[in-house]
């Protein structure tokens, strides 16, 4: 079974009563679970003719493509204990009639997706390791067409779901004092901060001592050394010479000439702080005496204080301009490589014109990236064209996968002119692999979310409560009658209009282009879809053929990747629809 996973939460230095350097860790703990079921399992079937030499072949390469499972009671589930047919199934079987027959597991998925019925709730989820027993199919339903034969059937059905139980924990770790390094007694994680003696770059400094940050050994966080006094110091008493002692004077001098250019009253307060230390110098002689001259002083600051705020300012303001450009889309004509001549952007048959869009967007850091990107706008035009005139026979699974599949061959080669605008801030910033992929995907959670319907945006046309409550929102932004209820990455890019799966789409097309290891995960369940990447980074991933994708939510501004909503945490509700590697 997988290890656990252990993620780092939360790390909080602080200042013991013992006066030594303390950090309290927070950890998330995953511990893998396997829930077995056992249950009767009817559904339907299809499959294709296995042919051989003589053409006459009867075989038939099976495959099932919808299912139900009815559980009776909680006993039909165990926690990493696997049912044995027939002797843990004596609760839903006559077992005086059971053969004890198996269906042969290599004609059945690793995972097979099933309806779950139980206590009157039905929720969908994906079995790993089927098992099936007693396997009949119904005769009146079996049909053959050419080289295809469908039908239904009912058995008897184990194996399990896959998740993880999650623990959260506190510890109180040590910095050891002489060398900086972090000690966890009786923790797994004994060497999780340990230095590896490289300065970050940063340091503190209190009281003529000094502490230097370095980065850890056993991961890429930092950890801080011991305080070590300044050489030379004497109780923080420090010479930095007659220079910048000179310096300072003349700096200060030029602060209180500049504040008194700007502010004439200034000369009073100055003149009053003067009197009030002459007062505490000479106050038992003099004290009635200064005390007057003071309030004399004060009323006069106070005037002349408000006789400058009142009066009229020499200073020419400059009006107002917009700079946020994002939400305007300019369209420019293509000049004609031959001839050197505008192209009339109305004549499509021949010529053409550019859409060009400029974005503003921040990172997780608060980074500031910005910049153009430009797409034809006879690209546009093909793109919803296409879009409109797939047809899919299928209405299951691989429909929808198919779907997103062509709509992202047909618009692959059509950003070129968007690719730019990525490779230049990640030249100029010296982006690496990581970086480079969150500045791409904030890019795309920067923009707002727009619900995208194959229907009319009428809540009274929808029965799931999220599409109802979401438009009956006065606020809600809808882009209605799209077909299969996406826009095209090329759409997208065009019109800013996009929810879940026409963000992931796009983010899908741009990592392949850039040669990620990225899937789109699909969720029928949750009616959702979130962008999966194989990177090293921690928090909830979806494994498959030994590669962990890390799952990234797209709707949400500065989502990090890694953390996805408990409501849609189980990860055997999710599938993978595009893979790139």
């Amino acid at each position: 079974m997988t290890e656990k996973i252990v993620n780092i939460i939360k790390e909080e230095p602080f200042v013991g009563e013992d006066d030594l350097d303390y950090i309290r860790v927070t950890k998330e703990i995953l511990t893998p679970r396997k829930t077995y079921l056992k249950g009767i399992i009817s559904g339907k079937y299809r499959g294709d003719k296995i042919p051989d030499e003589s053409d006459k072949s009867v075989l038939f390469d099976f495959e099932i493509y919808e299912a139900e499972v009815i559980c009776n009671s909680v006993d039909d589930f165990c926690k990493n204990k696997p049912f044995t047919f027939p002797h843990d199934f004596k609760n839903i079987t006559n077992c005086n009639k059971i053969k004890g027959s198996i269906f042969p597991k290599e004609k059945l998925p690793q995972t097979l997706p099933v309806l779950i019925s139980t206590d009157d709730k039905t929720f969908g989820i994906n079995v790993l390791e089927p098992q099936l027993f007693e396997f009949k199919i119904n005769r009146k339903e079996h049909q053959i067409e050419g080289d295809e034969v469908f039908g239904t059937f009912k058995a008897y059905l184990t194996g399990y779901v896959f998740d993880y139980e999650r623990e959260e924990i506190e510890e109180i770790v040590e910095v050891e004092s002489h060398t900086g390094d972090v000690i966890v007694k009786d923790s797994p994680l004994q060497n999780l901060c340990k230095s590896n003696g490289i300065k970050t770059g940063g340091f503190l400094e209190k009281k003529g001592y000094i502490k230097y940050e370095y980065f850890c050994k056993h991961h890429s966080d930092t950890v801080w050394g011991p305080w070590q006094k300044v050489t030379g110091s004497k109780d923080y008493i420090e010479s930095k010479g007659c220079l910048s002692e000179l310096l300072a004077i003349i700096g200060l001098v030029l602060f209180i000439a500049f504040l008194i250019a700007v502010l004439p009253g200034l000369l009073y307060l100055i003149g009053l702080l003067v009197i009030l230390y002459l007062i505490g110098l000479l106050g038992p002689y003099f004290k009635w005496i200064f005390r007057a001259l003071g309030l004399i002083l004060l009323v006069l600051f106070i005037g002349s204080l408000f006789k400058t705020c009142n009066s009229k300012s020499h200073f020419d303001p400059i009006p107002f301009q917009d700079t946020n450009r994002e939400s305007s889309t300019v369209v420019t004509p293509i000049v004609d490589s031959n001839s050197n001549n505008v192209v009339n952007p109305v004549d499509t048959d021949h010529n053409d014109s550019w859409i060009k869009r400029y974005r503003v967007w921040k990172d997780y850091n608060g980074k500031i990236y910005e910049g153009y990107y430009e797409l034809k706008k006879s690209d546009w035009d093909k793109s919803a064209i296409y879009k409109n005139s797939l047809i899919i026979s299928s209405n299951n699974y691989n429909a929808y996968d198919e779907v997103v599949y062509r709509i992202k061959e047909f618009d692959k080669n059509k950003l070129d002119r968007v690719y730019p605008l990525f490779d230049s801030i990640a030249k100029v910033n010296k982006l690496d692999k990581i970086k480079f992929a969150e500045m791409i995907v904030s890019f795309v959670q920067d923009i707002p979310y727009v619900l995208i319907l194959d229907n009319d945006c009428n809540p009274n046309l929808y029965n799931d409560s999220f599409t109802r409550k979401y438009l009956s929102n006065p606020n809600s932004k809808c882009d209605g009658n799209q077909k299969f209820g996406i826009n095209t990455p090329v759409e997208f890019l065009a019109n800013l209009n996009g929810d879940c799966d026409t963000r992931t789409l796009l983010l899908y097309t741009i990592f392949s282009h850039y040669n990620y290891d990225v899937a789109l995960l699909s969720s029928e369940y949750y009616g959702h879809s979130i962008l999966g990447i194989n990177l090293p980074l921690n928090g909830f991933a979806y494994t498959y053929d030994n590669q962990r994708y890390v799952l990234w939510e797209t709707t949400e501004k500065n989502a990090k990747p890694g953390k996805i909503s408990d409501g849609m945490s189980n990860i055997n509700n999710w599938r993978i629809s595009l893979k790139s590697k």
